[in-house]
C-alpha cells in the first residue's frame, strides 16, 4: 500500500508541476510564487463560473482559499488589470469570457490537458496494478 501511495502522490506531483509552470507562462512575472495565489484566485472564480454561481466576493474567495483579504485584493486588482475577470456593480467577481476566447487555442492550455490526462491514465494503471 506504501508502494501505491508513493507511486500516486509522484503522479500527482508531475500533474501539479507541469500545470503550474504551463500556466504561468502567461504571466509577465516569471517566478511561480509571484503568481500561485493569482493562479488559485482565478481558478476558483472559473470553477464558481461553471457552476453558475452567483459572483464570488473577497470574503468568499478570501475564506474557501484560506488566503489573507489583502492578498486577495492584490489578486483581485491583478487579475482585473490584465482583463481575466470583471467585477460587477456590486462588488463580486467573475471571469472575462473575452480572456478565454482569445486564448481557446492556447499552447499552456493545451499542455495543462494534456498533464492531466497523462496523470488520469497513470493513476488508472496504478490503481489497476494494485
Amino acid at each position: 500500500m506504501v508502494a501505491e501511495r508513493h507511486r500516486q502522490s509522484a503522479v500527482v506531483g508531475r500533474l501539479l508541476i507541469s500545470a503550474f509552470m504551463a500556466m504561468r507562462r502567461g504571466y509577465s512575472r516569471k517566478r511561480i510564487g509571484a503568481v500561485f495565489e493569482e493562479l488559485l484566485v482565478a481558478m476558483m472564480i472559473r470553477v464558481s463560473d461553471d457552476l453558475g454561481s452567483p459572483p464570488r466576493t473577497i470574503a468568499d474567495i478570501s475564506k474557501y482559499l484560506g488566503l489573507p483579504r489583502s492578498n486577495v485584493v492584490r489578486c483581485l486588482d491583478a487579475l482585473v488589470g490584465e482583463g481575466v475577470i470583471i467585477r460587477d456593480a456590486d462588488g463580486g467577481f467573475t471571469g472575462k469570457e473575452d480572456y478565454l476566447a482569445a486564448r481557446v487555442d492556447a499552447e499552456y492550455f493545451e499542455r495543462v490537458c494534456e498533464a492531466i490526462i497523462t496523470a488520469a491514465d497513470e493513476l488508472r494503471q496504478v490503481s489497476e496494478a494494485a
